[in-house]
């Protein structure tokens, strides 16, 4: 059960690569679509899509009653700087249930980049690009193992993650079209993603100069076969496609749901009976914070995006 707990926090590097991918083909299908990148526009639909829901987070962290879980106004500068994770890489973790938003730092310095290599390189170019950028995260990475080795100074450190981004620039150079795989292939691709997850799981803590030589690789792979299994798959249940829907918020949510939980039950979950509330009910918790959030905070920031969109992905 431990191993199963700690590869979920494997999951930020899927959903590295599932943004890298996402961003790409999006500006690769207008590039082709209109002749051009609007950087302004892309910039916009970011800010409209990020932004309010982030900024609302860190007030919610800044202004918490309860002083032990509050956000430290050093982190918060940090974080409102959109360096959230450089600040946690030189000092550690703050001690709050929106520390988790270290990843989303990470992202908006990649769309802060990226973008202008799209406008500009070929082909070519982008595919030598992604290529550099997975030998700069293993470079990092050993780098780092050479050295003193924290886990609070690679998991957050953007060099250091860079090849799940890699990965999914690739995939969108590459798959132009959904693959229809069959689903026997499908299964085994997400039982070998979600095995190796569970394996690195299980050597966990990431401080280990070992994980980070070969553990992270690892979990880069594995979200990509984890992606293939699903890519190009038409999902037809409604309740699936509403979750992916607010994903953004599940993430954003779900430690203030735990710690939520872990105060109702006194901090107690050690038996069976406790620990199904605690995980079924920060489950629910967390669904509901994200379709709260979706329909009156995220909504009218989404519908305005869609003004500034010159190539739609999915519906609002």
């Amino acid at each position: 059960m431990a191993a199963i707990a700690s590869a979920g926090a494997f999951g930020v590097q899927l959903f590295f690569l599932l943004s890298a991918f996402l961003i790409t083909s999006l500006l690769l299908r207008e590039k082709v679509a209109t002749g051009d990148i609007r950087l302004r526009a892309f910039y916009l639909r970011r800010i409209l899509r990020i932004w309010p829901l982030y900024f609302f987070a860190l007030a919610l962290a800044a202004f918490w009653p309860l002083r032990n879980a509050r956000m430290p106004l050093n982190y918060l500068a940090a974080y409102l700087l959109l360096a959230g994770n450089w600040m946690t890489v030189f000092f550690g973790a703050p001690g709050t249930f929106m520390s988790i938003l270290w990843s989303v730092s990470i992202e908006e310095q990649f769309y802060l980049s990226w973008p202008f290599a799209l406008k500009k390189a070929s082909r070519p170019a982008l595919i030598t690009i992604a290529i550099c950028l997975i030998l700069i995260a293993n470079v990092t990475r050993l780098f780092l193992a050479r050295g003193v080795l924290y886990a609070h100074t690679v998991w957050p450190n953007t060099f250091a993650e860079l090849d799940p981004i890699a990965l999914g620039i690739l995939c969108a150079i590459f798959l132009n079209e959904p693959r229809q795989f069959r689903v026997a292939t499908r299964l085994i691709l997400a039982a070998l993603g979600l095995l190796t997850f569970t394996i690195c799981g299980h050597f966990s803590p990431r401080a280990d100069a070992a994980f980070a030589l070969f553990g992270y690789p690892a979990v880069s792979l594995a979200s990509l076969a984890l992606f293939m299994a699903i890519y190009g798959l038409r999902v037809r249940f409604k309740p699936l496609i509403y979750l992916g829907k607010v994903s953004f918020g599940l993430y954003v949510y779900h430690l203030l749901a735990l710690y939520l939980l872990g105060l109702m039950l006194g901090g107690k979950t050690r038996t069976s009976g406790r620990f199904a509330i605690y995980w079924c009910g920060a489950l629910a918790l967390t669904i509901f914070f994200a379709s709260a959030s979706y329909r009156w905070l995220e909504s009218p920031f989404l519908h305005l995006k869609e003004r500034f969109a010159f190539v739609k992905s999915r519906p609002v």
